[in-house]
């Protein structure tokens, strides 16, 4: 396996037959803890760290209940057209599978790529450690703590711009940063608005790049304040 490679044994692989809520478990066998490290090793340059993100952040979810729909409430879906009895049973087979569990994991992990470290943000905008430091301290950088670093997430950058970062950088941090946390923050900034208009619908990261009035963007993040 190759440097910084997470091996077998830096997982820990619980093994029982049921827990507390009621849940059956199934026993994680060695292998599949191994094929999981060597998957890891190969989607980070710094696996140990990158596992111990994802690790923190499913253990941080809500766990699959074990309690089941009673039949008055299967009855009230089905009887308020929500859902038909075919559609409710293949949804709640879904949700028992860890359907939602894994979503959530995608889309962290889908985040989690779209941000640099400080050693890559010193290159790419070509300063030292104490100047993204005191940028980040001063509100004109977007970072995060994950698992113990600093990370920056890409979508405030600007390869286009000669400070390399979207227009109004501090003040859509000023705003968004009390309101949401950074994965809404990136999905919010990923997500076209039907304020932000050119070329069809445009996302806040796209309007910004582009040189869109940075108010337009603040407007929608506060209308959120009234839903």
């Amino acid at each position: 396996m190759q440097d910084g490679a997470v091996t077998a044994d830096e997982v820990t692989a619980p093994r029982h037959s049921g827990d507390r809520n009621g849940r059956e478990s199934r026993e994680v066998s060695d292998e599949a803890v191994r094929r999981l490290a060597e998957a890891v090793t190969r989607l980070s340059n710094d696996p140990i760290w990158f596992l111990d993100a994802l690790t923190e952040t499913v253990l941080a979810m809500k766990p699959i209940s074990a309690q089941r729909l009673t039949k008055q409430q299967r009855d009230f879906l089905v009887e308020s057209g929500d859902f038909t009895v075919e559609s409710l049973a293949a949804t709640s087979k879904w949700v028992d599978r860890g359907a939602l569990q894994l979503g959530a994991v995608e889309a962290f992990l889908s985040n989690l790529v779209a941000t640099l470290s400080l050693d890559e943000v010193c290159d790419f905008l070509e300063l030292n450690e104490e100047a993204v430091e005191t940028a980040f301290s001063e509100g004109r950088l977007y970072g995060v703590q994950i698992s113990g670093r600093w990370r920056f997430p890409t979508w405030q950058f600007n390869v286009g711009s000669p400070e390399k970062l979207i227009t109004g950088l501090s003040e859509i941090i000023t705003i968004i940063t009390p309101r949401k946390d950074w994965q809404s923050v990136a999905g919010f900034m990923a997500t076209p608005q039907s304020g932000l208009v050119g070329d069809g619908r445009k996302t806040p990261v796209a309007w910004l790049r582009d040189g869109g009035d940075v108010d337009a963007v603040r407007e929608i993040i506060e209308s959120d304040d009234w839903r």
